[in-house]
């Protein structure tokens, strides 16, 4: 399955690479599809890059795998929010 990461993620955050959210999103260790996202479905993984930091990101999936178009590090407030609420509705 192919995994793309958008060039603006890059442009945005250079602090960040293209093999930083690669390698965060293949260890990923939370995955939560947005209900209430207005691109539904998408979807936000949490992971750590190869240099030991927290990634979020956030993506699609497409016709031959996945497209990350947002990706932060550190994790904003605003998402360790959205994965607090999420883990206290289970």
């Amino acid at each position: 399955m192919r995994v793309e990461v958008h060039r603006r993620v890059t442009e945005r955050h250079p602090q960040l690479t293209e093999d930083d959210v690669l390698e965060a999103w293949r260890n990923a260790y939370y995955e939560a599809l947005r209900p209430k996202s207005p691109n539904f479905p998408e979807y936000l993984w949490i992971g750590i890059d190869g240099k030991g930091r927290e990634v979020e990101m956030v993506g699609v999936m497409t016709e031959d795998g996945w497209l990350i178009y947002h990706a932060n590090t550190p994790v904003s407030s605003r998402t360790a929010e959205e994965v607090e609420r999420s883990r206290r509705r289970r």
